[in-house]
């Protein structure tokens, strides 16, 4: 039997590189892709498609990987772009998107890290700041951390009922990079833990135990700590494919 395949949302070099195989280039994190496969997952990265819709893909995976990258567009969640928001691009955006919809349709398990996180929340009714500094002032932590992307930085505080505290415990340290963050919570998610100042830090779905999200870097933290949480979001993964055949 083969193992789960677990599709991982591909970002794209936007920038205009000379080796001509770079050019619009499509990429996944290779400590992702790694974490995934401990986990007993088979990872395939999936690159936005112009000529087939999203929901085309379903039949070809177990379960969705929305891993960081560029913001989410505003006009996701009905807004206009600010002066301070960072790069957006609308394709990968509406991709995912089309992907997140077909995978609740057909009852696949999600994981959103940092931006897929965001966008899961965006996709399901919720809002984003855009630019946390810039738009709220309550929020005190450095969440775009100056420490080397591996270094936890700052405390998280994990939901005691939540399916995440069963995993990671009461609370631990985490990295942290991001500029966005949810601002309005989706009627479709619960909070499963937060920063000290407040901010939304986890996430997963009311109804089943298909959905899930985490707002830091678990697969560029050590693995003896996070590979639990991949091992999890794993036996949701083998768990329901077995039940879809």
């Amino acid at each position: 039997m083969r193992k789960p395949i677990a599709a991982v949302t591909a970002d794209i070099l936007l920038a205009d590189l000379k080796p001509m195989n770079q050019k619009m280039a499509a990429y996944a994190p290779r400590p992702l892709l790694d974490a995934l496969g401990r986990a007993g997952l088979m990872p395939i990265v999936l690159p936005y498609n112009d000529y087939m819709k999203p929901e085309d893909f379903i039949d070809t995976f177990d379960a969705l990987v929305l891993p960081g990258g560029l913001n989410p567009t505003p006009r996701l969640y009905g807004e206009e772009p600010l002066w301070c928001i960072g790069p957006t691009f609308l394709k990968r955006d509406l991709f995912e998107a089309g992907l997140i919809k077909a995978c609740i349709s057909r009852g696949k398990p999600i994981l959103g890290i940092c931006r897929g996180m965001q966008i899961l929340n965006a996709v399901l009714g919720g809002t984003l700041w855009q630019d946390m500094t810039k738009q709220n002032p309550k929020l005190y932590i450095q969440h775009m951390q100056k420490a080397p992307e591996n270094i936890p930085t700052h405390y998280i505080e994990i939901e005691k009922e939540s399916r995440l505290h069963k995993v990671l415990g009461d609370g631990l340290y985490v990295n942290s990079y991001h500029k966005e963050g949810i601002k309005k919570l989706s009627p479709l998610l619960r909070e499963t833990a937060h920063s000290a100042d407040g901010l939304i830090e986890g996430v997963e779905s009311i109804d089943n135990e298909l959905i899930c999200g985490v707002q830091w870097h678990p697969e560029l933290m050590e693995p003896e700590l996070m590979d639990p949480l991949f091992k999890a979001f794993a036996e949701k993964v083998k768990k329901s494919s077995a039940v879809s055949r």
